[in-house]
């Protein structure tokens, strides 16, 4: 069984069903879950004045990761499973999320997939989500994608 397993978020309700199934494997085997969430870098470019949109954006983002890692820590622990969380800023979610994987020893990525990129990607980041395809890509730990509810008919 997976003893350490990544489950990167995003705060999107989509994620609530891959955390949910992070957190049954672990129960299972006795595993752990490390809560995770790639933010923007720090800074977008330099700074100026007339920047506060701009700061104030990143200012919200860093709220959005730090509530989506509490939420996912706090339904760790009404599970009972082990759960370490960690924020990163990354130009790349999906390079953050193999690098972490990697870093902390996780031998399973849990990810949800948004699946609803726009006309002019790729039809295999049509159907998972951009971010998780390239997770796929580049990463030799195996994931495990959750497809939440979809809004077709």
């Amino acid at each position: 069984m997976y003893k350490r397993i990544l489950v990167p978020t995003d705060g999107t309700e989509l994620c609530s069903a891959a955390l949910a199934t992070a957190l049954e494997l672990a129960t299972l085997g006795g595993g752990s879950i490390v809560g995770f969430h790639a933010g923007p870098p720090d800074r977008l470019g330099p700074l100026a004045e007339e920047d506060a949109v701009r700061a104030a954006w990143l200012a919200e983002r860093e709220q959005a990761g730090t509530d989506a890692l509490s939420w996912i820590a706090r339904r760790a622990s009404e599970a009972g499973v082990p759960c370490e969380t960690l924020m990163i800023h990354h130009e790349s979610p999906a390079a953050a999320i193999v690098e972490t994987a990697r870093d902390r020893h996780c031998d399973l990525i849990v990810m949800a997939s948004h699946g609803h990129a726009g006309l002019g990607a790729n039809l295999r980041a049509r159907l998972l989500g951009s971010e998780t395809w390239k997770v796929l890509s580049l990463c030799a730990i195996p994931v495990l994608v959750v497809r939440g509810p979809s809004n077709a008919p």
